[in-house]
């Protein structure tokens, strides 16, 4: 009977804690883009700060909550391809797959005139430069 009574408490504080961190909205640390996850769901991982190599193997597609597409420029999808993936592209796209979808249900971001890029702007809206 006190087993079971321990049992059913640890159960109700697990799905509390649950109900908790889905009121708070979904957070995972992204490891590109400098945890910036606006820029990473529409750009994905950069080439330019040396997270990924060139060319891109995948590229996210609109509205950005977890579609995506292969730059058929990697193998295998091209025989041909310029490289390989690599660790860095399936983890990217792996971490794409799990933090963006989220997106549409934690909020949305515009640029102050409706135009812009995502690195352009902050998490409030506003033009950072």
């Amino acid at each position: 009977m006190k087993r079971q009574v321990l049992l059913i408490a640890g159960t109700a504080l697990a799905l509390s804690g649950v109900a908790v961190a889905q009121q708070k909205g979904y957070y995972e640390k992204l490891r590109y883009r400098q945890d910036d996850p606006f820029v990473f769901c529409t750009q994905a991982a950069s080439i330019q700060h040396n997270e990924i190599q060139s060319p891109q193997c995948w590229v996210p597609l609109p509205p950005y909550t977890g579609a995506w597409t292969p730059t058929f420029l990697c193998r295998p999808e091209n025989y041909y391809g310029v490289r390989n993936w690599q660790q860095a592209d399936y983890d990217s796209l792996n971490q794409y797959l799990s933090v963006c979808p989220q997106a549409r249900t934690s909020g949305s971001w515009t640029s102050r005139n409706g135009q812009g890029r995502a690195e352009d702007t902050d998490s409030k809206g506003n033009n950072s430069h």
